[in-house]
């Protein structure tokens, strides 16, 4: 096998033989750029000198010595493992080759080289290692190039680098290195061209940082460079600033060294107009050529710009967004972020919104329709109802209609259906427990058993469609039940307030809230497990320590190594086969918590280092007979009629309530099965060359996808649906800088006709404030005064600090871990029927959802106060 390749022989699809530095410099030398001679001394190399030495196996006995207790056991076995390297010698006739091309490279001209290190996980789009692995500059002879080229491979291991392929969840078994060997450029100045801007996310902005001598100093963070920003479109400096440069890399006669710029430089501009433009036009050339954005090195000498290295740009702010309004997608029409796409936090992927906002829930409403219609006579469709749709997006959010058209027919036919709406529950067909429930699950197993191999792909894109539909009939085959325990709970909470019941009540202000908490819920059954497994590595004070002290996405892995771990990993995997469906977030094209589960982990590992002081059976039994008590003392205080209402009106309440829970455990189930086909029908299109990533085919629509099928089966290779899939994502991500509105118009209501049902708006009219007082629904009884976490995403599940307030902008079942650690919840969205209501009520947790600006107006370590009786939340610092 060749172990010695020249640039012109590499391309960015060889990873595996020449690392990321090594692949994507062939790519540039292929795509005709500036890039310096050089060669790589690929992987094989590597993989063949640590097997030959012996040293493979002692570095994994060396990694197995790192203690996750002590920080610095990480730098002393990447010292060790260094010394292996050092102390074994390149032999043979690979010495012999590397010594050949290294003469056959410098000529008899300049001798000097860069040896840089090219790991096969780095400069990737997902993961870029920038300055885990080393570089030596101004190597000038065979024996420094062994030495150096040992060094690079060497820093495969050191402890950075290592700590960080932990943090993406690397596996370090499966990773190698490369080397490059290249002509250094005596750079006169020298930098890095983002060809996006960095800073604002800004596409149309190349920005450009540029220092004196070598770029060493830059990369170090040595030196504050210049910054230059030039406008893609016309090619014009829009800006660029001067720092003061104190330090530059230059040659030494054995290496590199930083010395103090020389007075006349430290203030003068590195580049020139002319200059930044020429480097602009390299980068907008890389760009296309990779088609997404990238980060640049590049160096000048002699006026002649050298690129030195290209990878893509990992942490790219979004894209801002310009002249947002918030406007209905129809003319006069009225939009609210309530019901079902309160499970939808963000901005829609293109396929979720094709064939779950539209086509999914569109046929689940006809399906719903067709029972009313069977019960009222009527003969009536959605258009009829709400002729703009149930629901769409504005600006990539999920709103739902909150106009509906009324005429006399509807209204008569409405007044059937409310006046037989018994019979309507009492349809096999809506059956929750023998046809609703049962039913989705099947159309899951069909699928969740089907030997995706032997399907065609047009039968997977079907799949998709088809438990898109599954999902959005549940919920709406459910509507039965929901709507009986909203309505039942509004009507009970009157009930309450009433002259009648009032005055019996041991507290005038208790709300049905009170009476809906201690019942038996998935949630708590997941609590409870979860608080076993914790209670089961306290046992181990050793097993405590390392789960405690290990990274979150390491927690598995510590598990499997620890002597005391395999009981533990054995309930995770019983945990995540009952549990694990459960969404962060409706739109599918987000992972499920089997998928993440990282904030489990975390609510874990915070379960571990300090119990709750009372456990979750043990506080639902105390809620259930405190409950059971209150009923019984508003009983004994009240007249024989106003008894007999509070308890049949007490029976139906208590009988719907739990249904407002099971439904949303089971919403999204379909999600992991519909992940699995979606993954499969993409990498086909992946290694047919139409998608970059099989997760493009999220943010495709279904007939675009129709068409892609066509021509993958057709062999024809089409750039367009990567490129419209790349688009579609940057456009996804920048919305989600925005703060959706709980109502488009801002200060609308529901309607039905001439009537208004505020009652049911995402958030309470008079909502927000501009003062300490925060007003939304009172969903879930109690007072508390804490701090506040302000967790704006399942990506900060981590900031979450025990015994603090939640506060969000809504919640989906997955974020139900957080509860445990939660003494208070406050939302921007949502009221009596959203997640965060019921598993508030269920962990016994004072909550105020539907403020409309509480994530806007409150801060990580602002102290509140919450009256989940009054829906007020008060600023207090």
């Amino acid at each position: 096998m060749t172990t010695i390749l020249p640039f012109s022989k590499i391309d960015k699809s060889q990873l595996a033989i020449a690392g990321g530095k090594g692949a994507n410099l062939g790519e540039l030398v292929q795509a005709k750029l500036p890039v310096p001679a050089g060669f790589v001394i690929a992987t094989s190399a590597y993989e063949r000198f640590v097997a030959d030495s012996g040293i493979q196996t002692k570095i994994f006995e060396q990694l197995a010595a790192i203690s996750l207790t002590d920080p610095k056991s990480g730098q002393q076995v990447s010292q060790n493992i260094r010394g292996l390297f050092m102390n074994s010698q390149i032999q043979g006739e690979w010495l012999a080759q590397l010594k050949a091309a290294y003469r056959e490279l410098v000529g008899n001209g300049e001798k000097a080289v860069a040896v840089r290190s090219s790991a096969t996980a780095e400069d990737l789009p997902t993961a870029s290692f920038a300055g885990q692995q080393d570089t030596f500059l101004n190597i000038q002879s065979e024996d420094a190039l062994s030495d150096a080229v040992k060094k690079c491979w060497a820093s495969l291991w050191t402890d950075r680098a290592i700590a960080y392929r932990e943090r993406q969840g690397i596996d370090s078994s499966g990773v190698s290195i490369a080397v490059i060997v290249q002509k250094l450029v005596p750079a006169e100045a020298s930098g890095i061209l983002f060809t996006a801007n960095p800073t604002n996310g800004d596409r149309e902005e190349l920005l450009i940082n540029a220092t004196w001598g070598l770029g060493e100093a830059i990369v170090s963070g040595q030196v504050t460079p210049d910054t230059a920003v030039v406008e893609k479109s016309t090619l014009s400096l829009s800006a660029y600033d001067v720092a003061e440069k104190k330090v530059i890399t230059v040659r030494t006669n054995d290496g590199t060294d930083e010395q103090p710029v020389p007075d006349i430089l430290q203030n003068k501009a590195v580049l020139d107009q002319e200059t930044a433009v020429r480097l602009a036009q390299l980068g907008i050339q890389i760009e296309k050529h990779y088609g997404m954005p990238m980060d640049i090195e590049w160096a000048i000498a002699n006026s002649e710009i050298s690129i030195l290295q290209a990878r893509p740009i990992t942490s790219l702010p979004p894209k801002p967004l310009k002249n947002v309004v918030w406007e209905p997608p129809a003319p006069d029409t009225i939009w609210m972020r309530r019901q079902i796409v309160e499970h939808m936090p963000e901005p829609l992927s293109p396929l979720f919104e094709d064939l779950y906002l539209e086509q999914g829930l569109e046929t689940a409403i006809d399906m719903l329709l067709d029972f009313m219609k069977q019960i009222s006579g009527a003969n009536f469709a959605m258009k009829d109802f709400v002729p703009h749709g149930f629901a769409a997006t504005i600006n990539g959010y999920a709103y739902t209609s909150g106009s509906f058209k009324m005429s006399w027919r509807l209204f008569w036919a409405v007044i059937r259906i409310y006046s037989r709406i018994f019979k309507l529950i009492k349809m096999p067909e809506l059956d929750y427990e023998k046809a609703i429930l049962p039913n989705y699950l099947a159309a899951i197993d069909q699928w969740r058993h089907a030997v995706l191999e032997n399907k065609e792909d047009e039968e997977i894109l079907q799949g998709i469609a088809q438990l898109a539909t599954a999902d959005g009939s549940y919920w709406f085959g459910s509507a039965a039940n929901l709507g009986l325990s909203r309505a039942l709970d509004s009507a009970f909470d009157r009930l309450l307030k009433s002259f009648l019941i009032r005055r019996a009540l041991p507290n005038p202000d208790l709300g049905s809230s009170t009476f809906l908490r201690g019942f038996e819920s998935k949630a708590l059954d997941a609590q409870a497990d979860m608080e076993e497994l914790a209670n089961q590595i306290r046992q181990s004070p050793e097993l405590k320590t390392a789960v405690f002290t290990c990274p979150p996405n390491q927690l598995i892995k510590t598990l499997h190594t620890h002597p005391d771990g395999a009981p533990i990993v054995s309930g995770l995997e019983a945990y995540f086969e009952a549990y694990g469906h459960q969404i962060y977030n409706l739109d599918f094209a987000a992972p499920t918590q089997n998928e993440d589960p990282l904030p489990m982990f975390l609510s874990l590992q915070a379960l571990v280092k300090q119990a709750p002081e009372q456990d979750v059976r043990t506080r639902q039994a105390q809620m259930a007979q405190e409950r059971e008590t209150l009923v019984k003392q508003i009983n004994e205080r009240l007249n024989p009629i106003s008894r007999h209402l509070f308890n049949w009106a007490w029976r139906w309440t208590k009988f719907y309530a739990p249904y407002r829970e099971k439904v949303m455990f089971y919403l999204g189930s379909a999600w992991p099965t519909t992940r699995k086909l979606a993954a499969t029908l993409g990498q086909r299109l992946v290694e047919a060359g139409l998608l970059n990533d099989p997760d493009d085919i999220y943010f495709l629509k279904s007939e675009e996808i129709k068409e892609a099928i066509q021509d993958r089966k057709a062999g024809q290779l089409a750039s367009s649906y990567s490129k419209l899939a790349q688009e579609r994502r940057e456009l996804r991500q920048s919305r989600t800088a925005l703060t959706a509105l709980p109502k488009v118009p801002k200060d609308a209501s529901i309607k039905f006709g001439p009537f208004k049902f505020s009652m049911f708006d995402p958030i309470p009219v008079g909502a927000e404030s501009d003062g300490p007082l925060l007003k939304g629904y009172a969903v879930s009884t109690g007072t508390v005064t804490a701090t506040a976490s302000v967790i704006d995403s399942i990506e900060a599940f981590d900031q979450m600090q025990p015994n603090t307030i939640l506060v969000c902008t809504t919640t989906t079942p997955a974020w139900t871990p957080l509860f445990s650690q939660a003494v208070g919840l406050v939302t921007d969205v949502g009221g009596a029927l959203a997640h965060g209501s019921i598993v508030a009520r269920e962990y016994g947790i004072p909550a105020v959802m539907g403020t409309g600006v509480a994530t806007e107006r409150i801060q990580t370590g602002m102290r509140l106060s919450i009256d989940g009786d009054k829906g007020i939340v008060t600023i207090l610092e």
